[in-house]
C-alpha cells in the first residue's frame, strides 16, 4: 500500500494503480495509473459520503475544478479571504456554502447541472443596479411567451 500524500489530503491510502518507473537522471519515480480518474474518485467520495469537510478537502475540490480561491469565493458569495481561512482550516463554511461547492464540483465533474450558470447569473444581477422601489417592470408577450421588456 502507497500512502498517497502528494494529492494535499492525508489519509488517502493506494491499494494498486501504481508503480515506480526507473527515470535516467532522476531516478526512480512513482507513476499513477489514471491519476485523473484517481482524484475524480477521490473527489466523489468527499462530495459523496464526507459529513463535513476539512480545510485541506475543500483545497482539492477547488484545485480539481480549476478555480482560483476568488473565483469559488464569487460563486458561493463570500469574500477570497473566507475561501482562504476555510482552506487553513481557521474557520468552517456554512453548511450552506458547503453543499453549494459539493453542487459545484459535481456539475464540473459531471457536466448535468447549470448550477455554475445560475450562479455566474445571480452575480450578474447582484451588480446591476437595483430596481428602485415602485419602479416600473414592464413586460411584453413574445413568440417564446412573456418576457421582460428590454
Amino acid at each position: 500500500m502507497l500512502k498517497y500524500d502528494d494529492c494535499g489530503l492525508r489519509n488517502i491510502w493506494l491499494k494498486n494503480g501504481y508503480q515506480y518507473e526507473e527515470i535516467e537522471g532522476h531516478g526512480k519515480c512513482l507513476e499513477i495509473d489514471d491519476i485523473n480518474g484517481l482524484h475524480r474518485s477521490i473527489a466523489h467520495h468527499l462530495v459523496n459520503y464526507r459529513e463535513r469537510l476539512s480545510g485541506a478537502e475543500i483545497r482539492f475540490l477547488r484545485v480539481e475544478m480549476g478555480m482560483s480561491q476568488k473565483r469559488l469565493a464569487d460563486c458561493l458569495g463570500v469574500d477570497e479571504q473566507t475561501i482562504s481561512l476555510w482552506e487553513r482550516s481557521k474557520r468552517r463554511p456554512t453548511v450552506a456554502a458547503e453543499r453549494m461547492l459539493r453542487l459545484l464540483y459535481l456539475e464540473h465533474a459531471d457536466g448535468e447541472t447549470k448550477v455554475a450558470k445560475m450562479i455566474a447569473q445571480w452575480n450578474d444581477i447582484d451588480r446591476l443596479e437595483k430596481l428602485e422601489e415602485g419602479a416600473k417592470q414592464i413586460f411584453q408577450e413574445t413568440a417564446k411567451g412573456w418576457r421582460m421588456a428590454a
